[in-house]
């Protein structure tokens, strides 16, 4: 089976890693993966601290860098010192 869907995973699956393609692939017959995604649900998510919730709201994804995004236009202020930059 090619593609994403970590979620649907199951204990027991086998799985191909392919280091040199940099794939990671569930051996789940097609029917089988269909099955689980129709079936899946997504999770209640609840926030037991304060700071749970803001991690939640406002960091992005790992694959774009897991930053916080607010933060993201000030990446490159290093090219222009703040006025007061003491």
């Amino acid at each position: 089976m090619v593609g994403g869907g970590l979620a649907y995973l199951q204990t027991g699956d086998m799985v191909r890693l392919d280091l040199n393609a940099g794939t990671l692939n569930a051996l789940v017959s097609d029917a089988e993966w269909q099955a689980r995604k129709d079936a899946w649900v997504a999770p209640v998510l609840e926030n037991q601290t304060p700071w749970e919730e803001i991690y939640r709201s406002t960091v992005g994804q790992l694959a774009q860098g897991g930053c916080i995004e607010l933060a993201t236009k000030y990446q490159r202020v290093a090219n222009k010192l703040p006025r007061d930059n003491h």
